[in-house]
């Protein structure tokens, strides 16, 4: 066999993907259309989650060197006032600022560098004609006419992929289409225009639109294109000039991209098709207003990743790749569902049409956050399936051998069974068991159960066992 893994596309989630999988003891080759990182920005958040996987994999001195933290998210209503926002911490609870903004072009030439340098075997500028599923491997073949042997495939290749159709998955449509036109610019040095600080959703009832403010001396705005509109002429120097005259001229700034999207939600009900799977765009598609595009494909990443290092190190069956749907799905899903509901809440607070959304959808509001809710999960207490805080113990011991399980307890434990068979560590950390026996921990940190005492934690490892 050539490789563990083929990755088809080596975008941020492609390559973030051969990254955790080379620190983890997976072989793999990426291969990508493109010989070059696509120059221009596109995506430009990314979350606490993400931002903790990148430290833990060492790429905390990029992010503090190419990020900068957003301190606010407000939704304003018609009269300028706020109808709902709040002030973001400068920490959160996973050690890291809550959201953080980059320079997607930035962020894509260091993973590609990142990945090669850990082991990746890429392919730049490669495309690939061909793919058999045989069931005990898969063979991939090139544009060169070079085939590859791999364990699995995931198909990274963007919204139009082509590893989907060709292995026959559908992607759902939640019913959400608006056009918009996005507009990122670069305020040259030393002006002293005055602009909002972190996100704001302009309400307006004749033309919602979004502010963000990016990292150094990046701008977007995203204008919600008119049913009457010509998009085309609205994305020419001076129909841009008009729409940001608002805020800036062309003596304040350059325009760096336009382009004119359609904002809209898909899901692809199964990611998996035998030994082939789906990430990122492929699998899944959201309005922006939530920031959540290219974290949720890092999401799946981190998923994928410590799965098949477990297959590979021989701690797991492949049966434990089984819960990649039933585990991303939902929460990709409910993540999409929040954005949209967003989306709806703009043109609700606007005035134009009433969708019925909760204005707590909004920046700072109490909509839960999405989680797992099924998968290698066992039991009813509400921290499983959401993300373990930050305890430099627990982010140690997760990396242990590339990927482990952590054991989290008040004091020494004996490990049953089945969570030794998983390599599991036993982490004390009084602080962060409250007053539980046992928290399980995962390689991609989410809480996979909690127990009360010892025989609890003996019966969520006979069900996480189970799983494997």
């Amino acid at each position: 066999m050539n490789t563990d893994v083929v990755i088809i596309g080596g975008g941020p989630v492609g390559c973030f993907l051969a990254l955790l999988l080379d620190d983890m003891g997976v072989s793999n080759v990426v291969i990508e259309r493109d010989e070059h990182p696509y120059t221009l920005p596109r995506a430009i958040v990314m979350d606490d989650e993400i931002q903790r996987a990148a430290h833990d994999h060492g790429l905390g001195a990029w992010l503090q060197s190419n990020t900068s933290r957003l301190e606010r998210g407000d939704f304003l209503a018609p009269d300028g006032t706020v109808a709902i926002g709040a002030d973001i911490p400068p920490m959160g609870l996973q050690g890291v600022p809550p959201v953080v903004v980059h320079y997607q072009p930035d962020l894509d030439t260091m993973l590609r560098a990142e990945c090669v340098a850990r082991g990746t075997d890429a392919r730049w500028g490669r495309t690939v004609t061909g793919l058999v599923d045989h069931g005990s491997h898969c063979v991939t073949t090139l544009d060169t006419g070079e085939t590859l042997e791999s364990r699995w495939v995931v198909g990274c290749d963007g919204a139009s992929s082509w590893t989907r159709r060709h292995i026959g998955l559908t992607l759902e449509d939640l019913r959400f289409d608006q056009q918009w036109l996005v507009v990122d610019i670069e305020l040259h040095e030393g002006s002293t225009v005055d602009l909002p600080v972190g996100v704001r959703q302009y309400c307006r009832t004749e033309r919602p639109c979004t502010y963000v403010q990016g990292v150094r001396r990046f701008r977007r705005w995203e204008f919600q294109v008119q049913p009457h509109e010509d998009a085309d002429a609205l994305n020419t120097d001076d129909g841009l000039w008009g729409l940001l005259a608002e805020w800036v001229k062309p003596s304040d700034a350059r325009l760096v991209r336009s382009a004119v999207y359609r904002f809209h939600a898909v899901v692809a009900p199964q990611m998996q098709h035998g030994n082939v799977f789906l990430a990122g765009d492929s699998a899944h598609q959201t309005p922006p207003f939530a920031g959540q595009g290219l974290n949720s494909g890092m999401r799946d990443a981190a998923n994928l990743a410590w799965k098949m290092s477990y297959v590979v190190r021989g701690l797991a069956t492949p049966a434990l790749l089984d819960t990649y749907t039933p585990e991303r799905e939902p929460h990709v899903r409910s993540t999409v569902a929040h954005a949209v509901d967003m989306g709806r809440l703009i043109d609700q607070l606007a005035g134009r049409v009433s969708h019925g959304v909760d204005i707590e959808s909004g920046y700072g509001g109490t909509r839960p956050a999405p989680h797992l809710v099924a998968g290698m999960v066992s039991g009813d207490d509400p921290r499983v399936g959401h993300q373990f805080w930050f305890v430099p113990e627990v982010s140690a011991a997760v990396r242990r051998d590339g990927a482990s399980f952590a054991v989290v307890t008040a004091a020494p434990v004996d490990l049953p069974a089945e969570l030794s068979a998983l390599g599991a560590v036993n982490v004390v950390a009084a602080q962060a068991v409250g007053d539980s026996y046992a928290v399980v921990v995962r390689p991609d940190r989410y809480v996979a159960a909690v127990a009360g005492s010892a025989a609890e934690l003996a019966a969520v490892s006979a069900a996480l066992g189970a799983l494997v």
